[in-house]
Order: C-alpha cells, then sequence, then structure tokens
C-alpha cells in the first residue's frame, strides 16, 4: 500500500472514506464530551444570594449592583467608581461589587479608602481559592443586592456612561441587554492595535452560527436576578459569560434583547490579559457551546469535515505524485498516458513470450509498430505489417497499461 501511494497509483475508495467518517465519529463523540461535573448551575447559587437584602435598618434598598472583576485593577477602581456613581441615576440605591482575584496589589486599602474617606457603597470580595473571569462574575452575582445586575471591566474601556442606559433597558420583557461595539454611531478607539481588531473579529465569526447578536463577546452586559437563576449550568472557566448566557438562559416568549451601542476605550493603567492561553479557552468555551447547541449534529458535522479533508489531501498527494513520477517508469510496471514510448510492462512482457497473443507470428516488427501506434492513437487499430495480428496485441497492451495506471 505504502508503494502504491508513493507512485500515485492508489486512491481513497468509499470504503476508505466510510471508515474515516466512522473513526473520526467516535474520536469526536469521546474527546467532545460534555463535562457536566465541572459546570455552575444558578439555581443553586439563588442559595447563596442575600435573602432579605433591602432589610438593613436606616438604609436604603440596592436596586442595581454593578459587578467588577478585577485582577491587578488597583490603580484604576477610584476613577472607576466615581464615574459609575456620577453616571447612574439613583446613586443611593447603586452598588459597586468588586471581585478580586488575591491581587494583593492594595485593592483592598483602595476599596476600604473608597468606602470610609469618599462614601460610595462599594463592596469587596477578595478569592483566594479560584480565579477566572467568568467565574469571578459568577460569585459577584452571589453577592449582589440588586436585582438588576450590569458586569463591565476594571480597565475603563467600558464606559461607565453607558452603565444607566444599558440598566435601563431591562425590563420584565427584556431581562438581558447587551453592550455593543459594533452599533451605529459607536467605534473602536483609535488607538486599539490592529491585532485586537482581528482578533476580535475572528471572535465574532466564530460565535455567528450560534447567536444573531451583534456583538455576542462583549463583557459589558446586564441581566436580572430572575433571568441569571433561569439559565442552565454555565462554564465558570471560560471568558465570554455573556455568549453563554445568550444560548444557555433562554428569553421568556415575546422577550426582545436590546443592544446598547458603546464606544470601546483604551486601558490607561495596567496591562491587558489578553494572551494565547486566553484564546485558546475560548475555542475550547466555544467548542462546548457548539456541542451543547447542537448535540449529535455537531458531531457529525465534524466527521463529514474531517473526511472531506482526508479525502481532499488524498487527491492532492496522488496528483502531485504523478507529477513527480511522470515520465518514469512505475515500479509496478505502469506508465502515465503522457509519458511517452515506453517497453512494456511486465506483465505485457510476459504476455509476448508466451507467443500468440502479441502478433503470433506475423513479425516482431510489425508487432511493435502497433504497439507503438496503438499507444500514440490511445487504443485505435494497428499500424505497420503486423496485421491483424499486430493490431489486435497493441490493443491489449494499452488496455493492461491504461489499468495499471
Amino acid at each position: 500500500m505504502a508503494l502504491r501511494w508513493r507512485t500515485g497509483v492508489a486512491h481513497l475508495g468509499p470504503a476508505h472514506l466510510a471508515l474515516v467518517f466512522v473513526a473520526s465519529l467516535v474520536v469526536s463523540l469521546v474527546v467532545f464530551r460534555p463535562a457536566s461535573t465541572r459546570l455552575y448551575n444558578p439555581r443553586i447559587s439563588a442559595l447563596y444570594s442575600p435573602p432579605h437584602p433591602d432589610s438593613t435598618p436606616n438604609r436604603t434598598p440596592i436596586h442595581s449592583s454593578v459587578v467588577v472583576p478585577a485582577y491587578h485593577e488597583r490603580d484604576n477602581l477610584a476613577p472607576l467608581v466615581r464615574a459609575v456613581f456620577a453616571s447612574v441615576r439613583d446613586p443611593h440605591a447603586t452598588e459597586v461589587l468588586v471581585v478580586d482575584d488575591n491581587s494583593r496589589d492594595g485593592t483592598v486599602q483602595e476599596v476600604e479608602r473608597l468606602r470610609r474617606d469618599e462614601g460610595f457603597n462599594v463592596e469587596l470580595l477578595v478569592r483566594t481559592d479560584e480565579n477566572g473571569l467568568s467565574s469571578a462574575v459568577l460569585r459577584g452575582f452571589e453577592r449582589a443586592r440588586g436585582n438588576k445586575m450590569l458586569v463591565m471591566d476594571a480597565d475603563l474601556q467600558h464606559p461607565p456612561a453607558a452603565v444607566q442606559p444599558l440598566l435601563d433597558a431591562l425590563s420584565t420583557s427584556s431581562p438581558l441587554a447587551l453592550g455593543t461595539r459594533y452599533g451605529q454611531g459607536v467605534s473602536m478607539s483609535k488607538g486599539w492595535p490592529l491585532h485586537r481588531r482581528i482578533i476580535s473579529w475572528g471572535a465574532r465569526v466564530l460565535a455567528r452560527p450560534l447567536t444573531s447578536a451583534s456583538d455576542p463577546m462583549t463583557g459589558f452586559f446586564a441581566i436580572t436576578k430572575e433571568q441569571f437563576h433561569r439559565s442552565q449550568p454555565l462554564n465558570p472557566s471560560g471568558f465570554k459569560l455573556a455568549l453563554e448566557l445568550l444560548l444557555k438562559s433562554p428569553l421568556p416568549a415575546g422577550a426582545t434583547l436590546p443592544e446598547v451601542p458603546y464606544s470601546f476605550g483604551l486601558r490607561t493603567s495596567g496591562s491587558s490579559k489578553l494572551s494565547s492561553k486566553v484564546m485558546l479557552k475560548y475555542v475550547g468555551q466555544l467548542v462546548t457551546l457548539y456541542v451543547w447547541a447542537w448535540g449529535a449534529y455537531f458531531h457529525l458535522a465534524v466527521a463529514l469535515g474531517v473526511t472531506l479533508v482526508v479525502a481532499a489531501g488524498g487527491r492532492v498527494l496522488r496528483l502531485r505524485a504523478r507529477k513527480m513520477t511522470r515520465g518514469k517508469e512505475y515500479p509496478l510496471g505502469g506508465f502515465h498516458l503522457d509519458a511517452g514510448t515506453p517497453p512494456l510492462s511486465p506483465k505485457a512482457k510476459g504476455r509476448s513470450a508466451g507467443g500468440g497473443r502479441l502478433g503470433g507470428s506475423g513479425g516482431g516488427a510489425g508487432s511493435g509498430a502497433g504497439r507503438l501506434a496503438a499507444w500514440s492513437s490511445g487504443g485505435g487499430g494497428a499500424a505497420g505489417s503486423g496485421g491483424a495480428g499486430g493490431g489486435s496485441g497493441a490493443g491489449q497492451t494499452v488496455l493492461e497499461r491504461k489499468r495499471l495506471v
């Protein structure tokens, strides 16, 4: 078989491709099986939410909670908190909940100062036993006291001025609202690097078959607590929680999905958390979402795609092998149709030695001329002095060569 592959004679038949399809399907079912044990169940999280968030004496009830996941973002917290409370309609009924992954950079002291010296309603949750963006947001949702919960980054790339419009977009008929960077009248910051734009565009394209939202990769969104608890189990290790909620927290019948446009800003302090590891985790999260959304059709699509790639690859390799060996005798005795006038194949030579079949006693010269004419004319009648016997022998020879090629 290896010899036939090198010579370009072999090709993948239906039986081989069927075997590839079945093998790919089995591998897909094993590798991409759902791992439900590591998922986060929002229904259980309701047990950890404050049972009576507005029962504290002499304290204004909290209606809106702004969850801010943070890691080494101390320098951005003060300008962010001030801008958020300056932009909301009712600062006394709003809280900012910072979920810090044990940065140890002075975040604890900064939040305490904002609460004590500046009087802002800021809460802090420091996690020491887990980390990650989505899991931080989920823990923030557990601790949030408001019925309206909004998520934004701590790097000031999400504009605080858009917080109130996003909260206003929530209602009983719109329990989930997204901030979008691709709406009319908004644009990316001019200083945003080209590679970041390309990555963002590619991430949207990969997620397009799952949702029609204009910006499913956004980290700036709002959701009601009731809608969050209605969700199916979520992936806490991912980085795009909004995409998970779009698929796993179905909207009620007749509900709409409002999208609030906002202009994406530049980071002024700290460093971006985007890395190759983050991108690989996003691809893994996307695969799990495709498995969840498509079920068996996903595995069939994977198997079909692998089969098509193998078939195309085999075709390319076969053509390349034929091109490299054009004009040369195959080890098995075959020749290309455009290789010139070759000698007989070993099988045909054996027939010639037996006599009679390739022209009999009509003369060797005539028989050879018949073979040459038959090769150049594609198997027509023999020419020369070989007579009918020479023509018959040439036809058999060409058929033998065509079969080998």
